[in-house]
């Protein structure tokens, strides 16, 4: 009986060798032995590493068929070429019996088996052995499989074996084989060695752990894009950052995932130009994503472009750090950096920066007012030609070095000296620059001018003796006690008026000193209740226990808080004065009729509502209304000065220790009139008025201002004369070149002046250089610079203006100059004018350089034929 084999014919579908289809046959096909070699090459054609080798080998028994062709080879070749295919096999194949017993193996198997068993293959015997024997390290997981498959179905699995050479790895094929009959009678066992793909699988292995690991605990997040930019790989910081898990930005656009609508056109166009090589890969970029909450990160971004073997870009590997605090404190530090130069040149005190060798590095723009010099001018000065001697400088070193050993800011009082030599009184604070290492960096000299504190502190001494003398000297008494009424303070009026000492009269309680209980109770909680008392008239005792008649003044002693301390006040004996009244009031017309026919202007108003009360004549005939009308009239209607300036004023008068006040009053007919007010408090049957002597001072003032206006005015024309347009052009310049500014000056000169002069008289010279000016003034703004520089000759500063805009304003005053006719009496005389324009230059030394190129240009015009403007 024939036994059965595969036939494997090309062009089916097979699972495990695509391209062959199997049947099984009992009868061998028709084929001649030529057919039989051409099909073995056809199917040698289609093995590939990996296939089954025992179904290669399988599929090649047709040789091994009963040939119905009388050309087929013996059973005798047929059997010697199997065995040689069978034996020339890399492949190591053992063929087991149902018992697992090892019945034939090719020598590449038998290189792998061990034990006392293989002499008898070596000899040629082949007698079954156990693979157990040969192969324990096989027979194991064989046997475990066949027991968990008890219909023993064909399989695949791993096995490791430890040989003198190191560990090899096979993969193992097992399928059943069957007699004739189709009875399973043993397993065909193929052992595929794996053990350089293992080997590999395990280092790929070992290095994508390697790589996780670095990735996970490395600051930054880093996330691996392919081509079409969606996430292939994402680190845990990434996602801990972004608050994603890794599964939910797997396999997501990565822009869509994570950049905000408005960025994702701009990052799409950036990733487009990456891959298209249009950008470098590596540089640095920032863009915004989005978190899972919806929060805005700012993130430096760096990428690597990944390509294949071939050069072509296969994805990206991105790199990010979060720099959103970052960017924050650098934005919070230029602000300040910006905060604090914007400070130093605001500062209303000089402020020098001084390098470590004491010399000035930068100064602001009080400090170059201060000094009269320009921050160029101050740039590289040693601070020491500031001091008033070298003994001055080396005092200052030595206070300066002192405070510093100390870790302190050194302040102290030492004069300095202004450019043009002057001296000043000068408050210093020094402070020391360190760098983040200890080094020295600079210094900061903070500089106050104190002349005018100076000046104040001398007449407040002057003021607070003339009070201490007042003080001493009142009729008033002035006592000052805490809030049980222990007296603290008296002055020498309250000695004299209640006959005590002093000594007697501090630490004793001022109830003492009260004729009536009820009166004590009265004044002490009026005094707790509203805070102050005015002219409360008490019986008091003097020493002696006659009893006098007080009108007292007190108000409460109140801390910072706001919380009352003690009490003072002040008293005078009226004992005389009440008895006195009835002769005042005899008097009083008198007095009224010194009121009324005094030639000086007097007013007499309640200080609490500011109502006139009285006014005599000269007030009234000053101010335009009758007695009567201005009896019901109001300060704040004749005041021509607001709340805020009032009080400025009343300021100004306690600072320069004045006894009236310059104001601005109304008159009827609208008029305003500057008048000195000289006023003081006066008792009127019992009630305290505001007594005040007004005199009209507009004249002197305006003189006042005459002479301030003659002296930087230029008389005849009223344009700013030679000394003050330099003064101005001066601090124009500065201030252009400080802040880069343009600044363009005009020279103008009147055409064949000394022609006019000589034709129509110097007084028709006069005339026109008035019409002159008027017309430039008129034609230029307000913040332009106009001066006469002498005679026909004047000139313009335009600050904010470039020379192109120069040149149009000139042409413009050219113009409307050739446009005028200006009549001298019977004559009507017309005239031009030759205009020189430059613009401030950064190389230009001073204002007269800048001149010398505007006159320059104008002398250009006059050469070229008057009547023009011409650049220089």
């Amino acid at each position: 009986m024939a036994r059965p084999f595969l036939v494997c014919l090309p062009g089916s579908s097979n699972p495990k060798h695509p391209g062959l289809r199997m049947k099984r046959s009992k009868t061998p096909p028709a084929a001649c032995e030529e057919q039989v070699r051409q099909r073995v090459r056809q199917h040698a054609a289609l093995f590939r590493e990996g296939d089954d080798p025992v179904a290669f080998w399988e599929s090649l028994c047709l040789e091994l068929a009963d040939c119905e062709t009388a050309e087929c080879p013996p059973p005798e070749t047929r059997q010697a070429r199997m065995q040689t295919l069978f034996m020339s096999l890399r492949t190591p194949v053992l063929l087991l019996n149902a018992d697992f017993e090892v019945e034939v193996m090719n020598p590449a198997a038998v290189a792998l088996v061990e034990g006392d068993r293989m002499d008898a293959w070596a000899e040629g015997t082949h007698v079954p052995v156990p693979l157990a024997e040969l192969a324990p390290w096989l027979a194991a997981p064989l046997e475990d499989h066949r027991q968990e498959s008890s219909e023993a179905e064909a399989c695949r699995m791993g096995v490791a074996v430890s040989q003198k050479h190191g560990e090899r790895h096979y993969n193992v094929s097992v399928s059943r084989t069957s007699d004739f009959s189709d009875r399973h009678d043993g397993f065909a066992v193929v052992l595929d060695d794996i053990t350089e793909r293992v080997e590999g699988e395990r280092q790929l292995a070992e290095e994508r752990n390697r790589v996780a690991h670095y990735l996970d605990v490395v600051g930054s997040m880093v996330f691996a894009l392919d081509a079409a930019g969606r996430v292939t790989m994402v680190n845990r910081t990434a996602c801990r950052v972004l608050g994603y898990e890794e599964r939910a930005l797997l396999d997501r656009d990565w822009v869509d995932a994570l950049v905000p609508d408005e960025q994702r056109d701009e990052v799409r166009d950036c990733l487009y130009m990456i891959f298209s090589g249009q950008l470098e890969d590596e540089d640095e970029r920032f863009h915004y994503v989005t978190t899972r909450e919806g929060e805005h990160r700012l993130v430096q971004w760096q990428g690597k472009l990944l390509t294949n073997e071939g050069g072509l870009p296969v994805g990206l590997l991105l790199s990010g750090t979060d720099v959103t605090e970052r960017r924050a404190i650098e934005e919070a530090l230029a602000e300040k950096e910006l905060w604090l130069r914007n400070t130093f040149v605001a500062l209303g005190e000089a402020v020098l920066i001084l390098t470590p060798d004491m010399k000035i590095l930068d100064a602001n723009p009080a400090a170059e007012t201060m000094f009269g010099m320009t921050n160029e001018e101050l740039d590289g000065l040693p601070v020491g030609d500031l001091h008033v001697n070298p003994a001055h400088y080396d005092d200052f070193l030595a206070r300066a070095r002192s405070a510093f050993e100390a870790g302190e800011r050194a302040v102290f009082e030492l004069p300095l000296k202004r450019r043009s030599g002057v001296i000043f009184p000068a408050d210093h604070s020094v402070s020391i620059i360190d760098g983040d290492d200890g080094t020295t960096l600079g210094v900061v000299n903070v500089i106050r001018d104190i002349s005018d504190r100076k000046h104040a502190e001398a007449e407040l001494r002057r003021s607070e003796e003339k009070f201490r003398r007042i003080f001493e000297s009142i009729e008033e008494g002035y006592m000052v006690t805490d809030l049980e009424g222990t007296i603290m303070m008296v002055n020498p009026a309250t000695c004299r008026i209640l006959q005590y000492e002093a000594g007697e009269l501090v630490g004793r309680s001022i109830d003492s000193l009260y004729r009536i209980a009820e009166e004590r109770g009265g004044f002490r909680k009026t005094l707790e209740a509203e805070g102050t008392i005015r002219s409360r008239q008490m019986n008091a005792l003097r020493k002696d226990g006659t009893t006098i008649v007080i009108e007292a003044n007190a108000h409460l002693v109140r801390n910072h808080r706001g919380e009352p301390v003690a009490m003072e006040g002040t008293f005078r004996d009226i004992t005389r004065r009440i008895e006195a009244e009835k002769v005042l009031r005899e008097r009083e017309k008198q007095y009224r009729a010194f009121f009324e026919n005094n030639h000086a202007i007097m007013l007499l108003t309640d200080p609490k509502t500011e109502g006139i009360i009285d006014a005599n004549p000269a007030a009234s005939d000053f101010y335009g209304y009758p007695v009567e009308v201005m009896r019901t009239m109001s300060m704040s209607q004749i005041n021509g000065l607001s709340r805020d300036e009032m009080f400025e004023e009343m300021r100004r008068s306690m600072d320069e220790g004045r006894t009236y006040f310059v104001v601005k009053h109304l008159l009827a007919g609208g008029e305003v009139r500057d008048v000195e007010v000289y006023s003081g408090p006066i008792m009127v049957q019992g009630v305290q008025r505001l007594y005040s002597v007004i005199h009209d001072v507009t004249q002197r003032i305006r003189l006042e201002q005459d002479m301030k206006r003659l002296a930087t005015t230029d008389a005849l024309t009223g344009a700013n004369n030679r000394h003050q347009f330099f003064s101005q052009a001066a601090h124009e310049v500065a201030r252009a070149k400080r802040y880069d500014n343009p600044l363009s000056v005009i020279m103008l000169d009147i055409d064949y002046f000394k022609s006019i002069n000589d034709t129509y008289g110097h007084h028709a010279g006069d005339v026109v250089l008035k019409v002159f000016s008027e017309t430039a003034r008129t034609a230029l703004r307000v913040n332009d610079v106009f001066g006469r520089l002498g005679g026909e000759e004047f000139a313009a500063l335009l600050p904010q203006t470039g020379l192109e805009e120069g040149l149009e304003v000139a042409e413009r005053l050219r113009a409307a100059f050739a446009a005028l006719s200006v009549r001298v009496d019977e004559a009507v005389i017309s005239f031009t004018v030759s205009l020189g324009v430059t613009q401030v230059r950064a190389s230009d030394r001073d204002m007269e350089e800048v001149l010398n190129r505007a006159d320059e240009a104008l002398y250009r015009a006059k050469r070229m034929g008057r009547n023009r403007v011409v650049k220089g």
